[in-house]
């Protein structure tokens, strides 16, 4: 699953529409990451983003979630090095 910066910022507006920007949020700080559950990505994603990434995987959609659930904070931690998205062209000094 390859994501950008802009992929990892479009991947958190997601979360934050489903009201669970906190989590997506403790995988990018330097804390612990929180964990979330495959009913959690359903509702991030939507049903029919899930079937296509799903399909496109190879997987049942059931097993997907499952295996994005435990994949992807540890994915996002390693894209966020340093505790923050990386710039997708906008610089805060």
């Amino acid at each position: 699953m390859g994501m950008g910066g802009g992929g990892l910022a479009a991947l958190l507006s997601s979360f934050e529409q489903a009201g669970l920007g906190h989590i997506a949020q403790s995988w990018v700080g330097n804390g612990a990451n929180q964990p979330v559950s495959p009913d959690q990505l359903r509702q991030v994603f939507g049903q029919n983003q899930i079937q296509t990434m799903a399909g496109q995987a190879g997987m049942a959609p059931h097993d997907f979630l499952s295996q994005l659930s435990q994949h992807l904070p540890a994915a996002v931690d390693q894209m966020t090095p340093d505790g923050r998205v990386p710039d997708s062209g906008s610089m805060s000094v």
